[in-house]
Parts: structure tokens; sequence; C-alpha cells
């Protein structure tokens, strides 16, 4: 008993002046971990609390992990950047066993036969085959950087890893194909939108409806004897102005070219047109040599310059756009039931009986070209694309065909296709800005709409929805960016579409 107490205390009092000779060696301030500045008393402490760098990776389970790496590759660990590359390749860490089991077979007709050195043998090991495809991949294309290892890489294949544009490629999944900008086939996307029209519908068959060329208007006219405008924004479509007209139903209505006037015809002599920056609507009297003729339908050319207004037994009457008097009188056989012009007001095209489409120079107005519209027995309508590309003529048995420029050359063309989703009368045709759609429609059947894909020439199958209630079409018009969509129904109703492929109005 008397020995273990002195043991014990002597064992305190050495403790007690390790203690104090440790205290007072640690008065001088340093970082724990500093070799430079260490003494004997910190580096027993260090070791009594911390222990050496050994027994921490030894905790770890990694003792001898740091020193096993350095013996095996000690080029590797050398701050030799040249060494480092010559080094050998690392030994795999993990191997499955069932890799050496698998046998592949190599039959004389498969191509691969030929790459292997003993070409007698029909199987081969996995290992055996994985490095011969292998090595021939790499003879033939070389071994690509990504497939390197580090120490692997020559100078300019590091400098191009550390490129920041590179090394983002390389770790992200972004999206680094832009979208197409052209108009996919098919499926058309499209939205259904609130009623260009639904503050004052006009309860009677719709017989104008057109988008204004550059701001965000429409127009729509019929028997209610109104012609009004809206504010189209897909939402809400406010009225902007309705004016009445008493005893002149709108039959026609379009804007001038440069969007200031409306031109409005009915069944009288006579036509009128809205001037939107005076407010006021301006009657213009009957026209001389044209007292016995219709005026009710009629289209403005392009270029601004001329109304051409379809007149009987194939007449065709021209009228200055700016100061509505009369220019001129076109003749074409049988009755004329269309017109269209080229994009810059050149040329103009008229479709009627017989099945000719006719070619007028403007400026000569001669009839410079005829062709005959294939299978065509009376023409009913007829559309030019903006670009010029195309000409589509629609017909009674509702055929429509669609033409390239070729048929300006021959007097029998053949069209590059004949559209035959419709079973009535094509009464409407209108092509995007873009060029990218053409718009059918007949007014002698419910839902007689249909949308053509111009790149493929083929109809778009989701267009129209079974759910849409379009009722029977009389007229179609795209917005001029091809955002919106809108057609005038019998109704008084004009449904409103958005192409979501257009972003602009």
């Amino acid at each position: 008993m008397l020995k273990k107490t002195l043991k014990r205390r002597a064992s305190d009092s050495h403790i007690t002046s390790n203690y104090n000779r440790l205290n007072k060696s640690l008065k001088r301030t340093s970082v724990l971990g500093d070799k430079t500045s260490k003494d004997e008393a910190e580096e027993v402490l260090e070791k009594i609390v911390l222990g050496d760098d050994g027994e921490a990776l030894e905790h770890l389970g990694l003792g001898n992990v740091q020193s096993k790496q350095k013996d095996t590759f000690p080029e590797y660990w050398s701050d030799d950047s040249k060494t480092k590359k010559s080094c050998a390749e690392p030994k795999p860490v993990w191997e499955d066993d069932d890799d050496d089991e698998l046998r592949i077979k190599i039959s004389e007709k498969d191509f691969r036969h030929k790459y292997f050195k003993h070409k007698d043998k029909t199987e081969v090991s996995g290992e055996v085959y994985a490095q011969t495809l292998k090595s021939q991949f790499e003879k033939i294309i070389g071994q690509p950087s990504w497939a390197k290892l580090r120490w692997q890489k020559s100078d300019d294949e590091e400098d191009s890893d550390d490129d920041p544009e590179t090394r983002q490629l390389l770790q992200s999944t972004g999206n680094y194909l832009a979208p197409s900008e052209s108009l996919p086939k098919d499926i058309l996307q499209i939205k259904s939108c609130p009623d260009a029209n639904k503050e004052q519908p006009a309860k009677c068959k719709l017989r104008a409806m057109e988008f204004h060329p550059s701001a965000c208007v429409m127009l729509t006219g019929g028997y209610n004897q109104t012609l009004s405008l809206f504010q189209i924004d897909g939402k809400h479509n406010p009225k902007i102005q309705s004016i009445f007209m008493e005893g002149y139903p709108v039959l026609s209505a379009h804007f001038s070219q440069d969007g200031t006037e409306v031109v409005v015809s009915s069944k009288h002599k006579s036509f009128k047109y809205y001037d939107m920056m005076a407010g006021q609507i301006v009657t213009i009297p009957k026209i001389k040599g044209l007292e016995n003729d219709k005026i009710d339908r009629f289209e403005v050319s392009p270029d601004g310059k001329h109304l051409v207004f379809l007149g009987l037994y194939g007449h065709m009457h021209l009228i200055s756009a700016k100061s509505k008097e009369w220019i001129a009188s076109l003749k074409m056989n049988g009755s004329v039931e269309a017109v269209a012009f080229a994009s810059d007001g050149s040329k103009m095209f008229s479709h009627g009986d017989g099945g000719e489409v006719y070619v007028w120079d403007m400026k000569t107005r001669d009839c410079v070209h005829k062709f005959t519209d294939d299978g065509c027995i009376q023409g009913t309508s007829l559309a030019v694309s903006k670009n010029g590309h195309y000409i589509a003529t629609g017909s009674s048995s509702g055929v429509v065909n669609i033409y390239d420029e070729g048929c300006l050359m021959g007097k029998y063309p053949k069209p590059l296709r004949a559209v035959m989703n419709l079973t009535t009368a094509c009464t409407s045709m209108v092509f995007n800005s873009t060029t990218e759609i053409l718009a059918l429609a007949s007014n002698s059947a419910e839902k007689g709409v249909k949308m053509v894909h111009m790149p493929s020439l083929t109809v778009f199958s989701n267009f129209p929805d079974q759910s849409d209630v379009l009722r029977v079409p009389y007229r179609l018009d795209f917005s001029v960016n091809s955002g919106y969509f809108g057609i005038g129904n019998n109704k008084g109703r004009v449904l409103l579409y958005r192409l979501k492929h257009y972003n602009n109005y």
C-alpha cells in the first residue's frame, strides 16, 4: 500500500514538472504544425494530442497507401512534368472475374475476322477481342484526347483542356443545338385565342376580314352594314371603332397599302373608303362607263397603285388607288372569279371559266402569258406567295394545284402538288408572310379549312381540331408576321389563333 502511494506521488510530480516545462516553452506565439518554429516540447505535445502523420493515416485505414503509390509509380509523383508523361499505365484497382470466362465466336464471314492474328481461330477471349478492336481503332483514328490520362497528354492537349470554353462544354449537359428557324411539318403548334371581334360580333355572314399591313388592327364587315376595327392582342381584342353605313352591306373591304384607308364595296355601282386619319367616310360616285357592270369584289395591288374590281364577262377594271379614278379595263375569256398580284405589283394573275390562268403586265396592261390549270374546269380562287416562288389555284372540285415559277414558261405545266383535302369548291386561299403555310377554305362546307406546309407540300394533320367550332369559313388571313391567323365564318365570328412558331405579331 505504501509502495503504491509513493509511485502515484512520483508520477504526479513527473507530470507536473513536464507541464510546467511545456507551459514555459509555449509562452512564445507560434502556429501549430509550423516545423520552423517548433521546439522539442511542442512536438511532444502534438504527438500526445494528435499523434504523428503515420498514426493518423493508420487510423483512417490508409496507412501505407501513399508510400505504396510512390514506390509503384515514382515517376508520377515526381515534380518533373516530362517524367510524369513517360510513366507506365497504372493497373486497374478492380477487375471482373467474369471477363476471363467470356468467349466470343468469330466466323470467317464476320468482317472483324481479318483483324485477328490467328485467323484460323473461331473463338477468342473477351480480353483479346477488346484489345484487338482497340488497337485497330487507334491505328485508323488514333487515341482520342478525352481517353488519355492527364500525364499521357501532350502540352498542346493540356492547353486545350485548360481552355474555359472547352472545360465548360465537357462539364455541362446544356442544349448546344440551336432551335431550327424553319416551320416543322405534320403538326402545327397552334393555340386558340378569344374571338377577334368578341366585343361586337357581326351576327351575319362575314364577307370581309383582314389584318392591318403594319399595326395590330383587324377590320371586319358583312351584311349588317357595319365596318368594325379591333385591336388584336390575343387576350381582350378591344374594339376601336364601328362605322355604320345605312343601306350599304359590306361585300368586300381591304386596307390600302399604306394602311391609312379602308376601301369598301357593295352591291351598288359606287364604292366608299374610310379615311382613318380624318375619321370620315368618302363616297366615290358611279364611274363613267361602268354603269352596267358590278363592282362588289376587288383587290388592292401590293405596290399601292391599283384597285382591281372584278366585273362581268371577264372584265377587270383598274382604278387608281390614290385618285380613285378609272385607268383602264382588261378582259379575259369567260368570267373572272379571282385575281392575285405578284409581291412587287408588276404582274397580275386572273383565273376563271375554262380553267386558264392569265398573266398580265401591269405596266403595259397586256396579257403576257396564259397557261392551263391542270385538271381544272372552273377556277374559283388564286394566290401568289410573298416570295413569288409559288402560285396556287383553286377549282370548283376542291382540288388546289400548287405551281412553281416554271408555270410562267409553259402552256401546260404540271403542278408540284395537287392538294385534294377539300371536297367542295375552294373559295379562299392565302399564303403567310414567310411562304411556309398556305391556308385553304371552302364556304360550301363546315370546317372546310386546311393548312399546307409548303416546304414539304403536306397538309397539317392537327388542324382544324375536332373540338373547334369553325362553322362555315368565308374569309382567311394571316397577320403581318404570321403570329396570328383569323377565320371569319357565317355566324359573324372571327376565330383567332396564335401560331406559336412565329414570335412576332
